[in-house]
C-alpha cells in the first residue's frame, strides 16, 4: 500500500477509472491529520473545475466539512477589465499591466474585506466566485487570495507551479513547501515546460515594431534603423535554408557592439511602455511589439551561453521568418521544482513507462503504479496495417492514395462518427490532394477539417458540429491531426466517436530544431535513450491520447486502425487496450473483414 507522506507517487490509469477521486480521498485525511494542502494543477483552464467538481461530490457523500475552488486568473477575474470593454484579445499580460496600473483607484479592489473567512463553507467553482464578486462589487481576483489560507484544496493552472514569476500565488496562502502536488495529466509537463521557457519573435513582430518606432517616436531614427539592419540581418541568414537553421545570435551582437545593442534594448523597452501607455489610453489592448521584442533580446543574452538553449531561425511556407530562444532543459528546470513541495502526485492515462516519465521529468524518490484498464476487451477491436507507412521524408502519391483507399473502406465499415488522425498537417495535405474530403462525401457523411492556426472559436463550433452527427442520420468524419487540439483534451464519450483511424506515427519532423532537441537529450542520457526520451516517447503519447478520445468510459465501444507497420514495434509505448485487441490486416480486403468483426461482436 502506498504511503502518501513517504513518496511521490507516479499514476498510470486510463480515463474512466476514477483518478481524481481516487487521489482526493487518498490525500484529503492526510492533509486533516498534517495540516497541509492540496494544490492541484492542470493543463487548461477548462480542467480547472473538475477536481473540485470531485470535491463536491466527497462532501455531500460523506457529509464532511471541506473548503476548496478553483483559481483563476486575472485575466478572467478582473471586473475593471469588463467594463473597460476593450479592443482586441487580452492576454495574462496584458491584465497585469491594467491591474497594476488601476489598482490604487480600482472600486473593485477598494471594496475588498480585510479578511474572509470561509473555512467551513461548501467547495466553490471559480464561476460561483465570480458570480459572488460581481454582486458584492468586490475584485474576483483578490478575493481568491484571501480564500487560500481557508482552503484545503485549490486547483489551477499549471502556469502557477512552472512560472517563476507567478509561483508567488501558489506560497502566498498555501505554503507550497508544506502542501500535497497533484500535477493532473502530466504528460504535458515535457512540452509545458519547453512551451513556457522558451519564447520567439518573428518578421511580422518586428515590422509591427518599426511602425510603432514611427509611429510613437518619430524622433527615432536609430531605433528604426537597427530594426531594419536586424531584419536584413536575419533575411539573409535565412537565404540558404529550406526550413531551419541554428542561430549564431552572438555574431549579430558582435557585429552591432555589445554596449551599442545594450542600450538599443533598454530604448526598446522605455519606447514599449510608452506605446502601451498610449494604447490602453484609446481603449486598446495594451500590447506592443516593441515591448516584447526588448524582453525577447533581454532573455536572449542572459541565456546565449546556457548549454540546454539553442536560437533556431526559420521560415514558413511562405517565408516569413521566425527567430525562436529554444528551452531544452526540461529536467533540469522541473527536477528543482517537485523540490518546492512536500509531496507530489502525478497522474495521466498515457504516462507508461513510468520510470521513462519520472526520468524525464527529473522526479526522484517515487512510487510508480500502472492500472490495467477498464474497457471491456469485446468493445474493443485494434487493426494494425502492415502494408502502409508514413516513413520518409515525404508520403508518396501512391502510399497516400492507398491511405484515402483504406479510410474509405474504414468509413464504410463503421456506420457511426469516426475520426482520422494524420501524424502531421504535411501528411493530412497529401491525404486531402489525393481525395479525402471527396471519399468523405461519396460516403454520405459530413466533412470536418482541422486547419493549422484555426481559431478558438472555430475548433468549438467543428467539435460541437461533430457531436451533433452523433444524434443525426448523417454521421460525421473529422479529419485532425495527432499534434491538434482535436487529439487531446475533448471527449467523444458512446456515439460521438466509435472509430479512429490514425495516418502514421506522429513524430517531430527531423528539422535542425528536433535534431539539436536529440542531440541534447542524448549528451544527458546517452545515445540510445536519449533518441527515445526526445523523439520516441513523445510521439508514441500522441498517439496513445488521439486513441483515447473514443473510450471515455466501461461502455464506450470503438475499432482503431493503427496506419503504420511500425506501430508493432511500439505496442509496449501504447493503451494497453492497444496491446489485448489487435490484429493484422496486409491488404485492403483483411481491412474490410478486420473492421466488419467489430459489428459482429
Amino acid at each position: 500500500m502506498y504511503n502518501v507522506s513517504a513518496k511521490n507517487l507516479v499514476l498510470n490509469a486510463v480515463t474512466g477509472f476514477g483518478k481524481t477521486p481516487l487521489i482526493l480521498s487518498a490525500l484529503l485525511p492526510k492533509a486533516f491529520q498534517e495540516g497541509r494542502k492540496i494544490v492541484w494543477v492542470v493543463r487548461t483552464g477548462n480542467e480547472i473545475d473538475r477536481p473540485i467538481e470531485e470535491l463536491k461530490n466527497i462532501v455531500e457523500k460523506g457529509g464532511f466539512k471541506i473548503f476548496g475552488f478553483s483559481f483563476r486568473g486575472k485575466r478572467d477575474m478582473c471586473l475593471l477589465i469588463r467594463d473597460m470593454k476593450i479592443k482586441g484579445k487580452i492576454d495574462y499580460e496584458d491584465a497585469k499591466y491594467i491591474c497594476d496600473l488601476h489598482k490604487d483607484s480600482c472600486i473593485y479592489y477598494q471594496n475588498l474585506p480585510e479578511r474572509v473567512f470561509y473555512k467551513f463553507r461548501d467547495p466553490l467553482l471559480y464561476s460561483q466566485i465570480l458570480s459572488e464578486c460581481k454582486r458584492l462589487n468586490v475584485c474576483p481576483y483578490y478575493f481568491q487570495l484571501k480564500l487560500l489560507p481557508d482552503a484545503t484544496v485549490v486547483s489551477m493552472s499549471y502556469n502557477y507551479i512552472l512560472n517563476e514569476n507567478i509561483r508567488w500565488v501558489v506560497n502566498y496562502g498555501l505554503k507550497l513547501k508544506n502542501a500535497f502536488l497533484v500535477v493532473d495529466e502530466a504528460h504535458n509537463l515535457q512540452n509545458a515546460c519547453m512551451n513556457l521557457n522558451s519564447d520567439s519573435i518573428t518578421e511580422t513582430s518586428i515590422l509591427k515594431a518599426i511602425r510603432e518606432a514611427k509611429n510613437f517616436y518619430p524622433k527615432g531614427e536609430d531605433i528604426i534603423y537597427f530594426l531594419k539592419n536586424f531584419l536584413t540581418f536575419l533575411r539573409n541568414e535565412c537565404k540558404d535554408i529550406k526550413e531551419d537553421k541554428e542561430f549564431d545570435f552572438k555574431s549579430f551582437i558582435q557585429k552591432f557592439g555589445q554596449r551599442e545593442f545594450v542600450n538599443i534594448i533598454k530604448r526598446l523597452h522605455r519606447l514599449g511602455l510608452m506605446v502601451r501607455i498610449e494604447k490602453f489610453r484609446k481603449n486598446m489592448a495594451p500590447r506592443s511589439s516593441l515591448y516584447h521584442l526588448s524582453t525577447f533580446f533581454e532573455n536572449s543574452i542572459k541565456n546565449l551561453d546556457v548549454e540546454g538553449i539553442a536560437f533556431i531561425l526559420s521560415k514558413d511556407k511562405k517565408d516569413k521568418i521566425k527567430l525562436e530562444m529554444f528551452d531544452m532543459r526540461v529536467s533540469e528546470i522541473l527536477s528543482n521544482i517537485w523540490r518546492l513541495s512536500y509531496r507530489c502526485v502525478f497522474c495521466s492515462g498515457t504516462l507508461n513507462p513510468v520510470d521513462e516519465f519520472a526520468k524525464v521529468i527529473g522526479l526522484e524518490n517515487y512510487v510508480g503504479k500502472s492500472f490495467p484498464s477498464i474497457f471491456d476487451e469485446k468493445n474493443v477491436h485494434t487493426i494494425i496495417t502492415s502494408y502502409l507507412t508514413t516513413k520518409g521524408e515525404e508520403l508518396e502519391k501512391e502510399m497516400a492514395k492507398l491511405f484515402v483507399n483504406s479510410i474509405n473502406t474504414f468509413i464504410k465499415a463503421i456506420k457511426e462518427n469516426v475520426a482520422i488522425y494524420a501524424a502531421s498537417y504535411r501528411i493530412l495535405e497529401n491525404l486531402l490532394d489525393s481525395g479525402l474530403e471527396k471519399v468523405v462525401v461519396e460516403n454520405g457523411r459530413r466533412f470536418f477539417l482541422e486547419e493549422e492556426g484555426m481559431s478558438g472559436k472555430k475548433g468549438r463550433e467543428i467539435l460541437d458540429s461533430f457531436k451533433d452527427c452523433a444524434k443525426s442520420d448523417q454521421k460525421g468524419v473529422l479529419c485532425a491531426t495527432m499534434f491538434g487540439r482535436f487529439s487531446e483534451g475533448v471527449d467523444f464519450p458512446g456515439k460521438e466517436l466509435e472509430g479512429i483511424f490514425l495516418v502514421g506515427i506522429p513524430f517531430e519532423r527531423l528539422t535542425v530544431k528536433t535534431k539539436l532537441y536529440i542531440k541534447y537529450f542524448q549528451k544527458l542520457y546517452g545515445e540510445r535513450d536519449g533518441k527515445y526520451y526526445a523523439y520516441i516517447l513523445p510521439a508514441l503519447k500522441r498517439a496513445s491520447q488521439a486513441l483515447g478520445r473514443a473510450l471515455r468510459s466501461k461502455e464506450d465501444k470503438a475499432v482503431f486502425v493503427l496506419g503504420d507497420r511500425r506501430y508493432r514495434r511500439y505496442l509496449n509505448l501504447l493503451p494497453d487496450f492497444i496491446s489485448k485487441s489487435y490484429s493484422t490486416a496486409r491488404n485492403l480486403d483483411e481491412l474490410s473483414k478486420e473492421s466488419l468483426k467489430y459489428y459482429l461482436l
